[in-house]
């Protein structure tokens, strides 16, 4: 028996906030021997979470179930084999390793294993394999605690409207620690749309000093642990203030020595309005001219084509959507990230380096002539350019696109973004070669032993953040999920026994060929019997007809139901032997359900001609 065990895992930083568990491992164990498995499953989960010190660890490796690791939002999935775990749908342990913490900029990286609790799951029967769900959320107390551990620290907020309550988006709050030398930015964020921000730091932010590393001035010896005493600024994007806090306000109770995990509300007195935002935010939501959470099914459940042709993507993407040249009012960069799905999991984010970027037009630079014909003189800005002849935007050491600042149309020129971000090569994600030589029209394309062609799906996103400014750095659209695939055939016999060739690196495998030809030669008349050999193969296979012209046609042939392995012998919708004595041409056509997002390829041919 089949269990299927799915999951999710989150960490609780205050009532109002809370994170996935990213890229965690979740193991599960089965039981000690000689521990009352039911009271320990019956038990409340704050009596038996806790930290296990690594001697425990040890302790279970051989009770050891199965591990896996969970995606970005902190979902997992077990695929349990009965059989060969010697496992019958008992209760087990549920522990969870980490080796980091969500937005981590420390980088302590010491692994932490906690022991949440024995679950025996409520199994449901579902199409032959037995399926459970379970969710969980660590404590605040808890939670705050290991991040402590990874040295992290979090301040989780909302700014909102005092007379009203309703959330301020697009501004800009900074952190600050009232230090008695000079007080310390903890760091920045800005509001989404429904007015939150946070803002990670660790503790060398606020216990480092110029005195550093001599002293730590905040940190008294023999102290505990202490954290900032915190004020806030809240300004525009523009930098005009609507709230800056006294210093003072870090002295007071609720504000003085914050812990690791702090949540706070800031209160304008009054709305500011369209004054927080004065550029557009930058948004990823194309690939070429797909809407990818409109018009592609790109949920992860979804199959990651086109909804309204069923197309898979190939060569290479247009990433695209509105990408302005500033964010908070500082200069914006950029650089997209990918993973690929394997068995309904996620792996893990890659960046996209410039090797995998096609030269992009990003958008052009105006200038103001003296020509009064032609009073705007305007030049391409791309990526992946030549400088010696090209306006190249800037790429950082470590792979972010600079969008180039130039603001003066009679000066050194204006940049106008056109919202293209990147082409990315899709091919260096995936490709394929299958070698189609030997395959007989009429066959199946496995014949020759090639494998189907196959989809690979993957997710693509983009992060964007103030140059220079890591702390800034937020995502800015995700395609959880787009099927690609670019495999292409090659030697793939055309002509059929007429006149015999080849075609390489073509989209599918697709062939004709008359069975009377084969055994009488290419030069054979036609007489009373016509069988028509075809095959197509691809693994977005569109419509596959066969049909025949000549005199009195065109002729036409019975529909052919297309699947990723299409073969078989065409049957005619005419009678062959009344054809009037003269040469026909038999053709097969074969659509390809693929997309670069701004174009499609056009349907395949093969043909080959006979005499009656």
């Amino acid at each position: 028996m089949i269990f299927i065990f799915r999951g999710n895992v989150c960490g609780r930083i205050c009532d109002e906030c809370s994170e996935p568990l990213s890229r965690v491992v979740i193991r599960l164990y089965r039981p000690a021997v000689g521990v009352n498995v039911a009271l320990q499953a019956a038990a409340a989960t704050k009596h038996t979470l806790a930290a296990l010190p690594a001697d425990a660890v040890r302790a279970k490796e051989d009770r050891l179930l199965a591990q896996t690791m969970t995606d970005e939002q902190g979902n997992f999935a077990f695929e349990l084999d009965g059989d060969k775990l010697d496992y019958s749908g008992d209760a087990f342990e549920i522990d969870v390793r980490l080796d980091h913490v969500p937005h981590q900029v420390s980088d302590r990286h010491d692994p932490v294993q906690v022991t949440i609790t024995t679950l025996q799951p409520a199994w449901r029967e579902r199409d032959n394999v037995l399926v459970a769900y379970w969710e969980y959320c660590l404590p605040a107390r808890i939670w705050c605690a290991i991040r402590a551990l990874f040295d992290a620290w979090v301040i989780c907020g909302r700014v909102v409207v005092g007379a009203t309550g309703a959330p301020v988006p697009n501004v800009v709050v900074r952190a600050f620690d009232n230090d008695w030398i000079t007080d310390d930015p903890l760091g920045q964020a800005t509001t989404n749309s429904n007015g939150r921000f946070r803002i990670d730091y660790t503790s060398l932010t606020f216990k480092q000093t110029f005195l550093s590393p001599v002293i730590n001035v905040e940190t008294p010896l023999f102290a505990a642990e202490i954290g900032p005493d915190v004020y806030f600024h809240v300004d525009t994007q523009l930098n005009v203030p609507l709230l800056h806090e006294d210093p003072s306000v870090g002295y007071t109770s609720s504000r003085e020595n914050i812990g690791n995990c702090f949540c706070v509300t800031l209160t304008l007195e009054e709305d500011p309005g369209d004054d927080t935002q004065i550029e557009p935010l930058p948004v990823f939501n194309r690939v070429g001219g797909y809407n990818f959470l409109t018009q592609i099914d790109s949920l992860p459940a979804g199959d990651g084509k086109t909804l309204s042709d069923d197309r898979a993507f190939y060569s290479t993407l247009r990433l695209n959507g509105i990408l302005p040249k500033r964010i908070n009012g500082n200069p914006c960069e950029y650089m997209f990230e990918v993973a690929e799905w394997s068995g309904g999991i996620l792996g893990g984010y890659t960046q996209v380096p410039l090797a995998h970027i096609a030269k992009t037009h990003i958008g052009d630079l105006q200038r103001v002539t003296a020509d009064p014909i032609n009073p705007v003189q305007t030049d391409p800005y791309f990526v992946n350019g030549n400088p010696a002849t090209e306006l190249v935007a800037s790429v950082t050491v470590d792979g972010w696109i600079q969008v180039p600042q130039q603001s003066n149309a009679y000066g050194p020129g204006y940049f106008q973004p056109n919202g293209n971000m990147i082409r990315l090569i899709s091919t260096q994600l995936t490709s394929q070669v299958l070698d189609m030589a030997g395959l007989l029209a009429g066959q199946s394309a496995t014949s020759t032993g090639q494998p189907l062609a196959q989809n690979h799906y993957f997710a693509i996103r983009m992060w964007v953040r103030e140059a220079g400014n890591p702390a800034s750095a937020h995502l800015a659209g995700t395609c959880q999920k787009l099927a690609i695939c670019n495999a292409r055939y090659d030697n793939v016999p055309q002509g059929g026994s007429w006149a015999p060739s080849s075609e390489d690196n073509a989209l599918a495998a697709h062939t004709i060929d008359i069975d009377e030809l084969k055994t009488a030669g290419g030069c054979a008349k036609i007489t009373t019997s016509l069988t028509v050999l075809y095959t197509a193969a691809a693994a977005n296979l569109g419509a596959v007809t066969v049909s025949m012209t000549g005199p009195g046609g065109p002729y036409s042939f019975a529909p052919i139901a297309s699947s990723p392995d299409t073969f078989g012998t065409a049957v005619p919708l005419f009678n062959v032997a009344t054809l009037a004595p003269c040469a026909y041409t038999v053709q097969i056509s074969v659509q390809v359900l693929l997309t670069t997002g701004d174009s499609i390829p056009d349907n395949l041919w093969d043909q080959l001609a006979f005499c009656k």
